[in-house]
């Protein structure tokens, strides 16, 4: 009875011990399992935190590029801007000072038109153009050498080549009106070249719309 006894006790130790075991494993297992899913959880936060700064970087580079792709495109419309304006005084400039020159210079016994004088001659022209109420009178002239009917004939054709060229570089005809005063009023009196090259001359004398 006594052998019964220790062998039913020793059982129910041995299954006591089982149950402990398995009891203190269970827990165990469990906390790893919380661990895990923790650290997978955080890995997971991080990259998505890295994505979002990554995206934020991403967005802020697009946007300071945009930026300075308007700011370089608002530079150049306004250096655009301020060289056509340059442009444009530098021109009126240039047309002031051109219309400025109402006299035109000939060689001896000559009705040709100087090179140098075109330029002032295309202002008048452009000038009176665009300006159809303008009038003016082209007056030739020429020095006191040869005979009256000669160098009233040679004034008169000094005075139609500037008439003819401002008729073909847009003035119209009804605008002008050409005089000739052969030697009778010289600009500069007296003999010799200096006075002479002087007197050789076309004037153009606004009656109405004077630039």
């Amino acid at each position: 009875m006594n052998i019964l006894k220790s062998k039913a006790l020793a059982a129910a130790i041995l299954s006591l011990g089982i149950a402990a075991c398995t009891t203190t494993k269970a827990p165990e297992t469990a906390s790893t399992a919380v661990t895990e899913q923790s650290e997978a959880d955080r890995a997971a936060a991080e990259a998505a935190a890295a994505k979002a700064r990554a995206d934020a970087d991403a967005e802020a580079t697009r946007t300071a590029a945009a930026a300075e792709a308007a700011r370089l495109e608002s530079q150049a419309l306004a250096d655009s801007q301020a060289k056509a304006q340059a442009d444009a005084a530098a021109q009126a400039n240039a047309l002031a000072g051109s219309l400025g020159i109402k006299t035109f210079y000939f060689g001896y016994d000559d009705a040709n038109l100087q090179d140098g004088d075109i330029d002032a001659l295309k202002a008048h022209a452009a000038y009176l153009g665009k300006n159809s109420g303008a009038r003016v009178q082209v007056n030739g002239h020429s020095d006191e050498r040869g005979t009256r009917e000669y160098n009233m004939a040679l004034a008169e054709r000094r005075a139609k080549a500037v008439a003819a060229f401002l008729t073909g570089n847009g003035a119209r005809g009804s605008q002008l009106e050409v005089v000739s005063y052969g030697e009778e009023k010289p600009a500069v009196a007296g003999e010799g070249e200096e006075s002479w090259a002087k007197n050789r001359r076309v004037e153009l004398e606004y009656a109405a719309g004077n630039p």
